[in-house]
């Protein structure tokens, strides 16, 4: 008598029983003790955001699958805490969706003036929960602090962990009053394997002080400081590498070379919108 390979499978299984449920404890207490890694487990899970202005015919990013990112900035909150006034200012930007990023840098989270900061945050983000309940917010580059050469241990194992203390402190006070994470990983430098070393020093961090919140990474496809525009495939990795250990990431830009207080022009062939282009039709994103 033949036996198909689907009898022979349930056979095999028949015989090792104990072996089928040693497997299932195992993958139950990975998921329990988080021994597998944090990150988006389908592609339709994992969130597209762009908070981008270019100068000349950008594309609908919302047909690629993006959602818009507002952003409330000292622009419309003010120099110091907002007001009620600022915070109702701030809520009533058009937004695509529930979220609302706040962009505050002034205020210094490391040194002595870290506990007066932090108040400040506490403050300004209960004003905007008491003000709108539904709204969910995030802190842009603050949880965690934004660092590269401590977080890839080029200063020592002892600047790393003061580095993650001060993360913990921070979080300790902040995370409560925050729904998503938003980490920044702007380039800096070249070096793109650098690059992949601090984006996941950064994103394991804000994995571990989240207390399981989403972890949506800010890219930027321009390098910080001259302002050039990625090569193709270091934008790729970088999009990769945000997919593989995030739950999404947010595109923001643009600045123009020319004049910094205008927007980039956009270039449909510029090399990193044909990366980013790739990587959308790998998650069945493109129109």
């Amino acid at each position: 008598m033949r036996i198909s390979s689907a009898q022979k499978f349930v056979h095999r299984q028949h015989r090792r029983p104990g072996i089928l449920f040693l497997k299932t404890i195992f993958c139950i207490a990975c998921l329990l003790t988080g021994l597998w890694p944090a990150s988006a487990e389908t592609r339709e899970s994992f969130k597209l955001f762009e908070a981008l202005n270019f100068v000349g015919g950008p594309p609908d990013f919302h047909s690629f699958g993006f959602e818009h990112l507002t952003i409330a900035s000292p622009h419309v909150l003010g120099p110091d805490v907002p007001d009620a006034g600022q915070v109702r200012k701030a809520l009533a930007l058009p937004r695509a969706n529930e979220l609302l990023a706040i962009d505050i840098e002034t205020w210094p989270l490391q040194g002595a003036k870290q506990p007066s900061s932090i108040a400040k945050y506490q403050t300004t983000l209960s004003a905007f929960r008491k003000a709108d309940p539904s709204v969910k917010l995030g802190l842009y580059s603050m949880l965690p602090l934004r660092d590269y050469w401590r977080a890839i241990g080029r200063q020592g194992a002892a600047a790393r962990n003061e580095w993650k203390q001060q993360n913990t402190t921070i979080a300790s006070s902040l995370i409560p009053h925050v729904d998503v994470l938003f980490p920044s990983l702007y380039t800096f430098y070249g070096n793109k394997d650098r690059w992949v070393a601090y984006a996941e020093a950064n994103i394991a961090e804000a994995r571990r002080i989240s207390q399981g919140k989403p972890v949506y990474c800010f890219l930027w496809p321009q390098f910080h400081k001259s302002l050039a525009f990625l090569p193709g495939d270091y934008w790729y990795t970088e999009l990769e590498t945000c997919r593989r250990l995030a739950d999404g990431i947010v595109i923001w830009g643009t600045i123009g070379r020319s004049s910094p207080y205008r927007p980039a022009k956009w270039d449909e062939n510029a090399e990193w919108w044909q990366a980013t282009l790739k990587f959308l039709s790998e998650l069945d994103r493109t129109p």
